[in-house]
């Protein structure tokens, strides 16, 4: 329904729109004369008589006159005037509507505002700046004024009926206006509103009442609608300075309102919108320009806190918006973090809108808290929110290293703390673990590895909070536990329970250690940074000897290094990482130097020999001229050698520690096979460590020292092979060297009968060849090699492993064979070299057994000699006959010298002959001197060892009495003299003296040489017979009848030889 007004009012609108139809003037001055006058008979008023002079005046006058029924039209049709249901307009009535207003505009607000816009200079009168000067007739300007202002007004109050105080005319005419004529509208009224005075004149001045109209109009309108014309505005090159300025004012507020900055994107990006395409750089700079910097008389740091909360909500919504508003968004933010002034303000406001979130424990935000959040700009995000607004902030801007660190890193602990706890969640949100897992990655990869290191190592000192995820997916931090309540004991059910949910496999976190081993050395893993690996090991290592060596530690972080250290172990240095840790050995070394310099810090000083106490001193019991009980002897001997026992572990020194760390070096040793001295100056500091390990460290660790030495001698010598050598060019030469090579990498391999396989081959090598004429040659490798070679061997004599230590002494055994008297003098220097003075009393049991295996090669050496052994006794002989005599020497080593001489004597008679006379003279005193006799009688004791019975001591236990038969045994050091095997020794070397010189004697007529002095053979058989009489070691008393018997055979054979 239309009331008889508004169809009066249509139709008199109609009359001005008109149809070409019914008119048949060709001129348009006619057809508008023609059609006012109907119009204005149609009101019933007077036609003015000046309306078709010109096309202009008809023109303009039909403006006015469509303005003023659409002025009527819009006043019957607003619902506060008139009952909105009643006044229908149709679309005949809109298309009419719309026509009156292109009239309204076209014919009166643009050509009157092109010549009132002309007449404004572009700059004040006392300004030097020149400008181009066109041509302009100012003569109808103040007419043009006097009509536009007016016209501005009419139409501001049509779409404003209430006032700059009241809402938007809810009609059709409204919306016609907004929707075709928003610019046009606004551009006059900004030119003549915001018109400053020093540009003003006499017919064109400032209209005031315009500026609030125009404020609360864009304001009443969308920000994308507002946005969208001011812009339009402004892409107008014909625009005045002061209009620019005005419009850069007008979008500033725009973008202040809720939602703005989205609003100037929909404005900005529409087309990108349309088409999919991102937006280009040149849009996106004006974009950051526009909104870096805030409105004239605005405080700057108001301003960038509400916009850039107004960008994190943009790029915080994910998906909602289009790819170009989060591009632009995080553009604009990464080019306020960039500029020079507001940087500092921006890059605080940013990083606490990102960080807060996971800094802090917040209370779980509910469904309608958390989607308000996303609408509210000065709403703390929620972790959620900030996971996504991190992911597209740093998927849409530049790649920096210094932009993703300072975001970034202080949130990596958290961060990752709540990765751990996603992971563990198995209905948590897979998106959300992958864009959490990314972003840890992409800092692994940009940052340094100082700053990296200190951040990971933040996570393992327990940074980062505890989080939870609930079953709808929901993130929140919350108040940290204190790991010991957590620790109870399982009762049956939870036992079931752990068994059923697989809590008891390998891997599992049963004590809740933060952060679970397994996890974060997988986490590490990711990053694929070497260097931080390495580094972080390395700190692992330290702090567990730390914290295990500190009385008050917490045995729950102790337990966390070591189950760290252990799974970097497994994950990281497997063969096939690129990230083995064990390939970058530098950092490695360096703690394994200084765990092992520790070990012998913390090792207490050899005790010194000190001052005889008063108990020590001589007392009158000790002028009796009495047997001196052996046992006691034996006891107190003991007694005093107790602080040379290194098989009790030194105190201080941390066992476990040490033998860590010779296990790294091995490990290190096996990863990098090119590892040498010559490439790494620090294996030159760490093998004395070894050898120091090697000779006092305790029975766990010696063997691990001693591999490690191994493994470096090898490297040693495989890199110093002369380069003269490498170059032979005979196929024998070049297959003497690979062999050599084989070996030596053999002799690295951790497996032992690999490395007896290289023994082996390095036995081959130096043994001599045989040639066909049945001559022997030395052996083909270079003699440069073979210090290296004996190295390896003597060092394998020390091994515990049978098959090692016989491949040693058959390799040094070999080695005298092929090189001769070279090896066998420095064999011979090893064992009697430093047993002189003071040195032969700091003996310890490692020293002995070291020297007696180097016996037992030289045992060797003296077999394979044979009949040559003569042309070596001067190397030999002299050398032990006076560690057989030298009484301050532990009974052991004098033992085995004597074994020795008696190989000596019965390998080669002529090799002996020379010292037969004083060696025979000196065993004989040494009989006389050591000899223990029994303290029962003979005949008695013998009976009762041949019984297997023993007469019952005074406590009543059958005690057989054994002589100390095993002294040397249980005691290495000792330098009792009177043990049994010492005597044994001397009576075995007199056996095969003698049998040796009886053979020579019985073979041969003119061998005068091999007798011994009558008055010497006397005091001999009365010595040893004495000592088979009274011995009261049965073993001793056995062996002594067999050499009193060699000595009357040798009597017998001079006898014969004298006859």
């Amino acid at each position: 329904m239309q009331s008889p007004a508004l169809q009066s009012a249509l139709k008199h609108g109609s009359i001005l729109v008109g149809s070409t139809k019914s008119e048949s003037q060709s001129n348009l001055r006619g057809i508008l004369a023609s059609r006012l006058a109907r119009y204005f008979e149609a009101l019933g008023e007077e036609f003015p008589d000046d309306i078709g002079a010109t096309l202009e005046a008809a023109q303009l006058r039909t403006s006015q006159e469509a303005l003023r029924v659409i002025r009527v039209v819009q006043a019957l049709v607003n619902p506060g005037t008139s009952p909105a249901s009643e006044e229908l307009l149709g679309t005949r009535d809109l298309s009419q509507l719309r026509i009156l207003l292109s009239l309204i505009f076209k014919w009166s607000v643009d050509p009157c505002m092109a010549r009132v816009s002309a007449s404004i200079p572009s700059v004040a009168s006392g300004s030097r700046q020149r400008m181009e000067v066109n041509i302009i007739d100012l003569t109808s300007v103040p007419e043009d004024y006097k009509v536009l202002v007016p016209t501005l007004l009419q139409i501001i109050t049509i779409l404003l009926p209430s006032g700059t105080g009241g809402p938007l005319s809810p009609t059709h005419v409204t919306s016609a206006i907004l929707d075709t004529h928003l610019v046009d509208l606004l551009n006059p009224c900004i030119v003549l509103g915001w018109l400053p005075k020093s540009l003003s004149s006499e017919s064109v001045f400032p209209v005031d009442e315009l500026r609030p109209s125009v404020v609360h109009l864009i304001n009443m309108l969308p920000v994308s609608r507002s946005v969208t014309a001011l812009s339009s505005i402004l892409s107008d090159p014909s625009a005045l300075p002061y209009v620019r300025k005005a419009c850069g004012y007008l979008m500033s507020r725009q973008i202040l309102r809720y939602d703005g900055v989205r609003g100037l994107f929909i404005a900005l990006f529409a087309e990108e919108d349309m088409a999919g395409d991102d937006a280009s750089l040149e849009k996106l700079e004006s974009v950051a320009n526009l909104l870096k910097f805030p409105p004239v008389g605005m405080d700057q740091n108001l301003y960038l806190g509400h916009i850039i909360h107004q960008l994190l909500g943009i790029l915080s919504v994910g998906g909602e918006v289009s790819p170009a508003h989060q591009r632009a968004a995080a553009f604009s933010l990464s080019r306020m973090m960039s500029e020079d002034k507001i940087r500092e303000f921006a890059t605080r406001i940013l990083l606490s809108a990102l960080q807060r979130p996971f800094l802090e424990v917040a209370p779980q935000p509910s469904l309608d808290e958390e989607g308000s959040s996303r609408r509210t700009s000065g709403q703390v995000l929620t972790p959620s929110d900030a996971i996504r607004t991190l992911q597209a902030f740093l998927t849409n801007t530049d790649p920096s290293p210094t932009l993703v660190s300072s975001l970034l890193t202080p949130i990596i602990a958290p961060l990752y703390m709540l990765l751990s706890a996603l992971d563990s969640v198995k209905t948590s949100d897979p998106a959300q673990k992958t864009t959490v897992g990314g972003l840890l990655r992409t800092w692994g990869r940009l940052v340094d590895t100082i700053e990296g290191m200190a951040t990971v190592w933040s996570i393992v000192e327990g940074e980062g909070g505890e989080w939870h995820v609930d079953i709808l997916g929901h993130i929140s931090r919350v108040k940290e536990t204190n790991p010991m309540e957590q620790l109870s004991l399982f009762t049956p059910d939870d036992l079931q329970r752990a068994e059923e949910s697989g809590e008891f496999d390998l891997n599992a976190n049963l004590l809740n250690l933060r952060p679970d081993p397994v996890h974060f050395v997988t986490f590490i893993k990711s990053l694929d940074r070497p260097d931080v690996a390495s580094e972080l090991f390395v700190h692992l290592l330290e702090a567990y000897r730390e914290s295990k060596a500190a009385s008050d530690a917490d045995p729950l972080s102790t337990l966390l290094y070591l189950q760290l250290v252990v799974q970097m172990q497994n994950q990281i240095s497997a063969g096939d990482s690129s990230l083995d840790i064990l390939k970058k050995p530098d950092h490695v070394l360096s703690f394994i130097k200084h765990a092992l310099q520790s070990s012998q810090r913390n090792a207490p000083m050899e005790q010194a020999p000190s001052r005889p106490t008063a108990s020590d001193r001589l007392k009158l019991e000790d002028l009796r001229i009495v047997d001196v009980n052996e046992e006691e002897d034996t006891a107190s001997e003991g007694d005093s050698d107790d602080e040379d026992e290194p098989s009790v572990p030194r105190e201080g020194s941390d066992e476990e520690m040490t033998s860590t760390a010779l296990t790294l070096l091995l490990s290190v040793l096996e990863a990098n096979p090119n590892l040498n001295a010559q490439t790494t100056l620090i294996l030159d500091e760490i093998f004395p460590l070894l050898e120091a390990l090697a000779k006092e460290s305790s029975e766990a660790i010696k063997p691990l020292a001693r591999e490690a030495r191994m493994v470096l001698t090898a490297r040693l010598a495989s890199s110093s092979i002369p380069q003269a050598s490498k170059n032979v060019a005979t196929k024998a030469g070049e297959s003497a060297q690979e062999t050599y090579q084989k070996a030596l990498k053999l002799l690295q391999d951790p497996i032992l009968p690999v490395r007896a396989h290289g023994l082996l081959l390095l036995r081959q090598l130096v043994s001599s060849r045989p040639q066909k004429d049945g001559t022997l040659q030395e052996p083909e490798i270079d003699r440069a090699l073979v210090p290296g070679i004996l190295s390896i061997f003597l060092q394998s004599l020390q091994d515990d492993d049978s098959y090692i230590f016989l491949n040693a002494v058959q390799g040094l055994a070999a080695m005298v064979d092929g090189f001769g008297k070279d090896v066998l003098r420095n064999l011979v220097d090893m064992f009697t070299n430093g047993l002189e003075g003071i040195a032969s009393s700091t003996l310890t049991q490692l020293d002995v057994d070291t020297r007696t295996r180097v016996g037992e090669a030289l045992g060797q050496v003296v077999k394979r000699c044979g009949e040559a052994l003569p042309s070596y006794g001067n190397l030999l002989i002299p050398p032990l006959f006076g560690v057989v005599r030298a009484s301050h020497l532990p009974t052991a080593l004098r033992t085995s010298a004597l074994s020795l001489l008696a190989h000596c004597a019965n390998t080669s008679a002529v090799a002996i002959l020379p010292y037969a006379v004083d060696l025979t003279s000196s065993m004989v005193d040494l009989l006389q001197v050591e000899s223990v006799a029994a303290k029962e009688p003979i005949r008695a004791q013998t009976a009762e060892e041949d019984s297997g019975h023993a007469a019952p001591d005074v406590t009543g236990n059958n005690k057989p009495k054994r002589d100390n038969q095993d002294s040397v045994e249980y005691q290495p050091t000792t330098k009792n003299s009177r043990v049994p095997t010492l005597r044994r020794s001397a009576l075995y070397f007199l056996s095969l003296l003698t049998r040796a010189f009886v053979a020579q004697l019985e073979g041969a007529s003119m061998l005068a040489v091999y007798i011994l002095p009558g008055d010497l053979m006397r005091r001999a058989k009365t010595t040893v017979g004495y000592v088979a009489a009274t011995d009261a070691d049965l073993v001793v008393r056995v062996m002594a009848k067999e050499a009193l018997e060699g000595l009357d055979d040798l009597a017998v054979a001079m006898l014969g030889l004298v006859e």
